[in-house]
């Protein structure tokens, strides 16, 4: 049972994690014309924005893009990637990472007083510029941003975590992209 003494320490552990940036991540493949048709055929949007390269140098963007909303498509780890791939991959975000990115997380500090159990309460995006085959991959990274002491919910105890995640171009360095998150995590109530 968690006590207002254990809140208190809960807090205190995250506050020096609130507001900084963690580590870049970073799709393993470009944005290509081929994706974004693939992703289209799902959707099944025929915006010729999407799909004729021809035309798209013709509109306000110059060139072919990809719908806003494929960017969480794009940025979902593959499912299975070469060790030789990976490796290369592992020394291209590296390469964007300095040493001050915190070491533990917010998430970590959650699983620690027992906040196993995620429930996504809201999120609000933002598509902030269109991007395409030649922006290379997508670079993520994210931060807390706020963090609640516990309450008491339907399901049992928790707390509320924000974050926000930017998603850049690698080429470039783009800001396309912003997601707030607001995350409940918490301890499900025993039968």
């Amino acid at each position: 049972m968690t006590t207002a003494g254990t809140s208190t320490e809960f807090l205190e552990r995250c506050a020096p994690l609130l507001n900084v940036w963690g580590p870049y991540r970073m799709t393993r493949d470009p944005i290509t014309e081929t994706a974004i048709q693939r992703f289209c055929e799902v959707a099944q949007d025929g915006n010729p924005v999407y799909w004729d390269a021809e035309y798209a140098t013709t509109t306000r963007f110059g060139r072919l893009i990809a719908p806003p909303q494929a960017l969480f498509a794009f940025t979902f780890a593959a499912w299975w990637t070469p060790d030789y791939v990976q490796e290369g991959l592992d020394r291209d975000v590296a390469s964007l990472n300095d040493s001050a990115a915190p070491a533990s997380s917010v998430h970590a500090i959650c699983d620690e007083f027992g906040y196993t159990v995620n429930t996504v309460a809201g999120q609000e995006v933002e598509y902030l510029a269109p991007f395409g085959p030649g922006d290379g991959r997508i670079k993520m990274r994210g931060m807390t941003t706020e963090v609640t002491g516990e309450k008491t919910v339907r399901v049992g105890k928790g707390v509320f975590i924000t974050s926000v995640t930017e998603y850049r171009t690698e080429l470039g360095d783009q800001l396309i992209g912003r997601s707030t998150l607001v995350l409940l995590r918490y301890r499900p109530k025993e039968a």
